[in-house]
């Protein structure tokens, strides 16, 4: 029989039987044994110690605690390292893309893909058969050595005025509704200004030579589809309705006696050119000489001596067709031949023209002290119209490598001298240079002397890869040379530079530029912080602290200076500075920026101020200082300084809008003050505001991240919380 203190599953109660409990589960305990408590095998640990443990849970605090540090870092470094100046322009430099790899890679590479930019198609037209050597994509902005990859479209029609563009059409036309006195509306008519130039005399004298009307071009709208060949988009211009169309030659006759007279001479009558669709004439058959239909007018007149004639002008004279639509004709080419004296030649040539969009685009320009300038070369009456019609243009679509167009190797024509002979005197030596000029002792010309010795000595170093010729002026003995020059040596780089964030429009280097914005805008938002923080904390916890009248005055005060708008205050303190230096700012910053410190540590007090552990400090006769600072403030600290934390972004988009406004630095670069000066440049550079704001972001959302896990770090009510 078992004994009673055995153990069995039997003399368990039916509910604890298991069969999985077998007696060594179960140790006997000496009542009378005690039991002593053990000693804490953990280190003791400060409250920052705890702090910091807690922080790095956070991994994405930690991380932007990582970016905010690698931010500080490079805004102090990069401006160190960087050689690059950005305190002067760089003309040579300008809106160089961002550059990391070679050209060619298709990202990040110096390279950008244009698009449905005008071609010049040369002096033979659309006729060009050799495209990819002989059209140029817009000459005058592009070098041909940087475009790839050049594709071209079909050629299109454009009413724009192009450097590029050509033929097409000119219309002459007007608005019916405009002319409400009917008389009036009898004909527009659109003239030439006075057949004069800059160098030409306002008299023209057609009595001792002839004026032919050469060609006069014009067409209908059944002609104009059929000599474009009825393309899409060919049409007669919506609204408008053809019009009989004659030419004529206007000018002023000064008589001996009595006033000028204008007259008016009918060149073509206008079933000679309506709807013709041809040129009317040849050099062969010429269809009207112009000066003897004005020597036949002039020559009963006998106070017309000399045939002297001023204002010169021809005109093109649209008859009213007398209904509700607008009226228009459109002119190919007008062009007159002359046999006059060349200065007056050159005032009939000047009226002709086979382009049409070189004559919508036409202007004349006046001598420099005339108040009327660049004044267009066809003028009309009120509420008519002369515009470009169907111009024919090609566009092109390539690949441009900025980097090979500034820095690549160029002709450089007339090198300057004072370069070479800088060259020759370097220590290691680039070049050979010894030229000088003598007087030909036979012609008395300038040439170069026997003895002129030029040769390249260092290949890999010289900013000179050839020289293409050397000469001297006959005339004064200059030396001229002409060289085939590596633009990246002689802007005094040893190697092809690469911007990694590319050029602004004054040639700054952006990534520099960026950097040194950055560490001002730091700086400041850094300095504001620390004031506005400290000042907002004082100011926060004795009005929270003693509450009652101190309470009430403080927090008037506060409403007072919240009521006026930030950027009130900050305009007014600049103003009364008279600048925008980094100090005036700091300063329009700080005096309103520590309120909304100042009222979450107040609200905080009210919070912790009646708990139990403040009220048994107080009985324990702890002073009103020791309280705020030992008791209170701790508690409240993680709730403040998050939002506090967020001030140092806050400064920098504060200070950006200023820049905007501008009224951000004076004197130095920000982050605000760079996206400021690139803003129009979105559409066209957005580089220029990519990388600023990439920067920007990730300050914003790094501060944000970093103030969430100070915030979890410094709260005492997780203090020794290991999750």
């Amino acid at each position: 029989m078992a004994k009673k203190d055995d153990f069995e599953l039997n003399n368990l109660p039916i509910e604890c039987r298991d069969e999985s409990i077998s007696k060594d589960d179960f140790k006997l305990v000496d009542s009378e044994k005690r039991v002593h408590e053990q000693k804490f095998e953990t280190k003791p640990t400060t409250f920052f110690k705890d702090c910091v443990r807690r922080f790095k849970k956070n991994k994405s605090s930690v991380v932007a605690a990582y970016i905010l540090g690698t931010l500080l870092v490079l805004s102090v470094l990069i401006p160190v390292v960087d050689r690059h100046d950005i305190k002067k322009t760089h003309s040579e430099s300008i809106f160089l893309q961002p550059k990391l790899f070679n050209a060619g890679t298709g990202f990040w590479d110096g390279t950008k893909k244009w698009k449905n930019i005008p071609v010049d198609t040369g002096v033979n037209g659309f006729e060009e058969t050799d495209k990819q050597e002989k059209w140029w994509p817009n000459p005058k902005q592009f070098k041909q050595k940087a475009v790839t990859k050049k594709t071209f479209s079909d050629i299109e029609y454009t009413d724009a005025i192009s450097d590029y563009g050509k033929e097409g059409y000119v219309k002459f036309g007007y608005y019916s509704h405009t002319f409400k006195n009917k008389e009036k509306a009898n004909y527009v008519e659109f003239k030439t200004r006075g057949l004069t130039t800059e160098n030409l005399e306002s008299t023209l004298d057609l009595s001792t030579g002839e004026v032919y009307l050469k060609t006069f071009d014009t067409y209908d709208v059944d002609k104009l589809k059929e000599l474009e060949g009825d393309k899409e988009g060919v049409k007669f211009p919506d609204n408008y309705v053809g019009a009989p169309v004659s030419l004529w030659f206007t000018y002023d006759v000064v008589p001996e006696l009595g006033k000028v007279e204008t007259r008016a001479v009918k060149i073509l009558e206008e079933k000679e050119v309506f709807s013709i669709g041809s040129k009317i004439s040849s050099k062969a058959e010429p269809a009207v000489e112009l000066a003897s239909i004005i020597r036949d007018e002039t020559a009963s007149d006998p106070l017309v001596t000399g045939y002297k004639f001023e204002n010169a002008s021809f005109s093109v004279r649209m008859e009213n067709q007398e209904n509700a639509r607008n009226t228009c004709v459109l002119i190919r080419s007008i062009e007159f031949e002359a046999n006059l004296p060349e200065k007056y030649k050159k005032a009939v040539e000047v009226v002709n023209f086979n382009d049409a969009t070189e004559c919508a685009g036409r202007t004349i320009y006046y001598p420099a002290n005339s108040a009327t300038k660049n004044r267009k070369y066809w003028v009309n009456t009120s509420g008519s119209v002369k515009a470009l019609y169907m111009s024919k243009i090609i566009y092109c679509t390539f690949v441009y490598d900025s980097y090979e167009a500034v820095y690549g190797d160029d002709i450089y024509y007339n090198f300057p001298i004072s370069e070479l002979e800088k060259y020759a005197k370097k220590d290691k030596k680039y070049i050979k240079w010894k030229v000088d000029s003598e007087t030909d002792s036979i012609t008395g010309k300038y040439k170069l002397t026997k003895n002129s010795e030029y040769e390249i000595l260092d290949y890999d170093k010289s900013p000179i890869r050839e020289f293409k010729n050397v000469t001297c002026d006959e005339d004064n003995g200059d030396i001229i040379v002409t060289a085939l020059v590596s633009y990246y040596r002689f802007y005094g780089y040893k190697h092809m530079p690469r911007f990694l964030m590319g050029t602004d429009i004054q040639g700054f280097d952006m990534l520099k530029y960026v950097a040194e914005g950055l560490r001002s805008s730091l700086l400041l938002g850094i300095m504001t912080f620390v004031i506005c923080f400290s000042f907002g904390l004082l100011w926060g916890s004795v009005s929270g602290y003693f509450g009652g009248t101190v309470d009430l005055v403080m927090e008037r005060i506060t409403d007072i200076l919240s009521g006026v708008p930030w950027i009130v205050v900050m305009t007014l303190v600049i103003i009364m500075a008279e600048e925008s230096t980094f100090g005036v700012l700091l300063l329009a910053l700080c005096l309103t920026g520590w309120i909304g410190t100042a009222a979450t540590t107040r609200t905080q007090f009210y919070r912790f101020r009646g708990r139990e552990y403040v009220l048994a400090s107080r009985t324990l006769g702890a002073s009103d200082a020791r309280l705020i600072a030992k008791h209170i403030l701790p508690n409240a600290m993680g709730t403040i300084i998050t939002g506090a934390v967020l001030m140092i972004p806050s400064v920098i988009f504060s200070e950006a809008t200023l820049s905007y406004l501008g009224l951000g630095f004076g004197n130095l670069s920000s982050l605000g003050v760079i996206l400021s000066n690139n803003q129009t440049e979105l559409t066209t550079h957005s580089y220029l505001l990519v990388f600023p704001s990439i920067v920007i972001a990730l300050v914003m959302i790094s501060f944000n991240l970093f103030g969430n896990g100070l915030r979890d770090a410094v709260n005492p009510s997780l203090k020794g919380e290991d999750e």
